[in-house]
């Protein structure tokens, strides 16, 4: 039996989300649940720390660290977590050497040459990692080569190797359920343009998308779409809800549902279980992909809100991501949806590859023209292991920076890792603040979440309208 130390690291948030971090909570972290979950059905010893809730010191966690002996040591990057967790891993290092330190996650993967080579970790895993996590374990504790061990990057006689990564787990049935018990679950939640109630988990009914939007970072998954029985999604929605007492589930698949056929008989198997109580899930899915019936099947199976990815509403630069949509399509998706009883939260991307300040502005009236519960604008940002990531960064026109203000809501317009040209990072970010009080400060948008929607905390609402208050006062609007 090997003992196993499982870490999200915090991040920054007051550089990365400036004004914004008062919006800031913590999500569930799913992955490295199923990590733990996998490794404690094998019989190993496993503790877990969501650093982005708990916020201890690297000093508290290295003498936790000591007092437990942990034999591998797993810290899952994300790139606006990258930095800190690069300290934490040096810190853990010095306070136990003769743990094995393993990064994962997309940053760790791009990075990976950087992050072995210097010394931050003694290997990478790769991929989609539950079965191959056990193989590093079992490498570990009972020895053995890292080039048995797919999808892991080590240094050999002092150059960085990389193992063939392993075939993604087609039966997902297979795998146990997340390990929540070993997480603070009952402070998660997805963020007030998500959520709907609490307490919130995550479930993960599919993996894969078939689609190749240049900016997303999910292709790492595949795209092969995979997918769980719907009476295996069903029951662990019930399990969810009856065991832990969960009133919103959210699915975070790349998106659920992407097949119509698929998508009804989870509703099916959903709505057959007769789960009690005040409870409901959201997803997010594309306007392409729904239609009437499949909404109307979604909301008669307790699926209160739906995400739509829209990034856009200027066909040219839906066009040059590859985002195969359209806004005329865009507008009948959402009307699906409003038709059926699903309210609806869209994300938007400004300052998308070959935007104007004029196209910019007629997303914002897109977004305004269309029925929507609630519109989340982000700065486009090409996060490292995107298509849009690497293009640009062999045009030159993007550098690695500082991780920390790799943010969608990035509050320094003078320090965005993309503007498009033509536009400046200050005239991006007025716009973007724009959009955000051209939205919410209509007085209907303010009725609905008063009085109709009120899944925005009284207290997320109150920071919001101080927030525009003094972004109107200075001139940023």
């Amino acid at each position: 039996m090997a003992r196993i130390f499982l870490i999200n690291p915090e991040m920054d948030i007051a550089t990365g989300f400036g004004d914004y971090q008062d919006f800031m909570e913590a999500m569930p972290v799913i992955g490295l649940a199923y990590i733990a979950s996998i490794c404690r059905r094998e019989g190993h010893e496993v503790r877990c720390l969501d650093n982005f809730c708990e916020r201890r010191t690297h000093d508290d966690i290295a003498e936790e660290i000591r007092r437990f002996k942990p034999d591998v040591i797993g810290i899952g990057i994300l790139t606006p977590s990258a930095r800190t967790a690069m300290r934490m891993s040096k810190t853990l290092r010095e306070a136990h050497p003769s743990a094995h330190i393993v990064l994962g996650n997309l940053h760790a993967s791009v990075f990976h040459e950087e992050l072995v080579g210097e010394g931050y970790a003694d290997t990478v895993l790769h991929g989609e990692v539950e079965h191959t996590f056990l193989r590093l374990v079992e490498m570990v504790t009972k020895g053995g080569a890292e080039e048995d061990v797919p999808g892991l990057s080590f240094v050999d006689n002092g150059t960085v190797r990389m193992t063939k990564l392993a075939d993604p787990p087609t039966d997902l049935d297979d795998l146990p359920r997340p390990a929540w018990d070993l997480f603070p679950q009952d402070v998660y939640t997805f963020l007030p343009f998500v959520t709907v109630a609490k307490p919130c988990l995550s479930l993960l009914a599919t993996r894969g998308c078939p689609f190749h939007c240049k900016y997303c970072a999910l292709g790492y998954q595949g795209h092969k779409v995979r997918r769980r029985s719907p009476d295996n999604i069903a029951a662990e929605v019930e399990w969810l809800v009856r065991d832990w007492g969960i009133r919103h589930v959210g699915f975070v698949d790349p998106i659920f549902p992407v097949h119509k056929r698929h998508g009804l008989e989870t509703c099916q198997a959903i709505i057959e279980r007769k789960i009690p109580g005040r409870w409901w899930w959201t997803t997010e899915t594309r306007v392409d992909v729904i239609d009437e019936e499949i909404c109307r099947a979604m909301k008669a199976a307790r699926c209160k809100r739906v995400l739509f990815g829209i990034e856009s509403g200027v066909d040219a630069l839906l066009k040059n991501v590859d985002k195969k949509c359209t806004a005329a399509k865009v507008r009948e998706g959402v009307t699906a949806a409003k038709k059926a009883g699903l309210e609806i939260t869209a994300f938007f991307m400004l300052g998308l590859p070959g935007e104007t300040a004029e196209m910019t502005r007629e997303t914002i009236d897109f977004a305004l023209s269309l029925d929507l519960d609630i519109a989340k604008f982000g700065i486009t940002v090409p996060y490292p292991g995107t298509e849009l990531y690497e293009t640009l960064l062999a045009e030159g026109r993007i550098k690695k920076g500082e991780w920390e203000q790799w943010s969608t809501f990035n509050p320094n317009g003078d320090n965005l890792p993309f503007v498009p040209d033509g536009m400046t990072g200050p005239e991006l970010d007025r716009l973007h603040k724009r959009a955000n009080w051209l939205f919410f400060m209509r007085p209907r948008i303010i009725w609905r979440h008063l009085f109709v929607v009120r899944s925005i905390k009284l207290s997320h609402m109150m920071a919001g309208f101080r927030l525009f208050f003094r972004q109107f006062v200075m001139g940023q609007i």
